[in-house]
């Protein structure tokens, strides 16, 4: 590692960061969704929230933990992040989302299979989200919505001219209790999908998976599901940074000379 240029060890820890987080947080959806331990949405949108936390506190140092692209596009747009790192950076996050869900396909493939056999259910569609196919446009709208909220935190909790935002210590559990917030709001309806790489990742690894075992993977790109998780939250997460500066910012008392 210590052989990486600045730039590689950032998208190193980009990947690595996200990885982690999907390994932690979407791993949760195996006992969740297949084993029962964790008994709703609002169980376990804290467990992903803790997660999340830390996850920010080992990889923020490293690459800023954005692993988000539209986090990572807000910055560029609206904070001074290398626009040359844009691509790189969703590049190692869709990398990394995968790897995480990755494990779990080795780990419980014999429970999988069990389960697949015993309920119906399709491993292979596990850890990406779903909208009811007739909400596409409601579901866009609220993934818009969501992603916004979570890019308004972000650059509200890192803003110095916010007069009581967390300390650096306290910045990880506060964007982790946002997210557990936007999960728990959401989860129930688009799954709270809030970013493309959480979805598109996860939805490749699935495939790949489903190809292998020989599950239906007709549907994992059917429609516009998938568009529609990689488009809306780039957007929100644009509309959130635009809101923070354009009306957050503007409304701030001067500070006192």
């Amino acid at each position: 590692m210590s052989k990486l240029s600045p730039n590689g060890k950032k998208i190193m820890g980009e990947f690595l960061g996200s990885a982690f987080i999907s390994f932690w947080g979407l791993g949760f959806v195996v006992p969740f969704a297949v084993l029962g331990y964790v008994n709703n949405m609002y169980e376990f949108s804290v467990w992903f929230g803790i997660a999340f936390a830390i996850t920010v506190i080992i990889f923020a140092p490293i690459s800023g933990v954005h692993v988000n692209p539209g986090i990572t596009v807000a910055w560029a747009i609206f904070g001074d992040f290398d626009k040359k790192l844009i691509v790189p950076y969703w590049i190692a996050q869709v990398l990394g989302w995968g790897a995480g869900v990755a494990p779990f396909y080795i780990i419980f493939d014999k429970v999988f299979s069990e389960w697949a056999a015993s309920s119906g259910g399709n491993p292979a569609t596990l850890f990406y989200c779903n909208t009811p196919a007739d909400h596409l446009l409601a579901g866009a709208g609220l993934e818009i919505f969501l992603t916004a909220l979570l890019s308004l935190g972000v650059f509200v909790l890192l803003d110095e001219r916010i007069p009581n935002k967390p300390s650096a210590a306290g910045f990880p559990w506060a964007i982790g209790i946002i997210i557990s917030l936007l999960i728990a709001l959401g989860g129930g309806f688009t799954g709270t999908c809030i970013n493309t790489a959480r979805d598109l990742g996860p939805r490749l690894c699935g495939l790949v998976y489903g190809l292998i075992k020989g599950y239906d993977v007709s549907s994992i790109f059917a429609g516009g599901q998938w568009l529609m998780y990689i488009i809306a939250p780039i957007l929100g997460a644009i509309v959130g940074g635009a809101f923070h500066y354009g009306v957050v910012v503007k409304l701030l008392p001067e500070p006192e000379k």
